[in-house]
């Protein structure tokens, strides 16, 4: 059984109204939130990577970076495991995220194989995303109450 969460533009257009009240919330509230963001995708991916030796799910991590945080799956063939090669090329979770086919096309015929899909990382970020979309609405009530 797998739980798939899509965030439709109601739900983005929701977000970006949440997003500009945002100034008044306390910066240290936003980066707490955001780095708690990345460390549950990062979280979440890993419980979702498909495990040979290992070396995928250790190579998952989250980075926070100033304002921003980056969820890296550092492994080189970790595009591969997640988009799929050949004809079983599916890019459907990264495009719900808005996300253009451009960036995953990139990896699609660098390798001979045929190998499905084993989706873990895209559809660990919407499941974060939404989460955080959730904490930031609490934190936007508290601040406007």
């Amino acid at each position: 059984m797998s739980n798939n969460i899509k965030i439709d533009q109601k739900d983005l257009t929701r977000l970006r109204q949440k997003l500009n009240k945002l100034s008044l919330l306390d910066r240290k509230v936003l980066s707490n939130e955001l780095g708690a963001a990345g460390l549950d995708i990062a979280r979440i991916a890993k419980k979702k990577a498909p495990v040979d030796k290992g070396t995928l799910r250790q190579s998952i991590r989250s980075e926070k970076q100033g304002k921003s945080v980056e969820v890296i799956a550092g492994a080189k063939y970790a595009p591969y495991v997640e988009f799929g090669t050949g004809g079983f090329v599916n890019f459907e979770d990264m495009l719900q995220l808005g996300i253009p086919k451009s960036y995953a096309a990139q990896f699609k015929g660098k390798t001979d194989g045929f190998m499905k899909p084993q989706p873990f990382f895209f559809g660990s970020a919407r499941i974060g995303l939404k989460k955080l979309l959730n904490r930031l609405e609490i934190q936007i009530k508290k601040a406007i109450k």
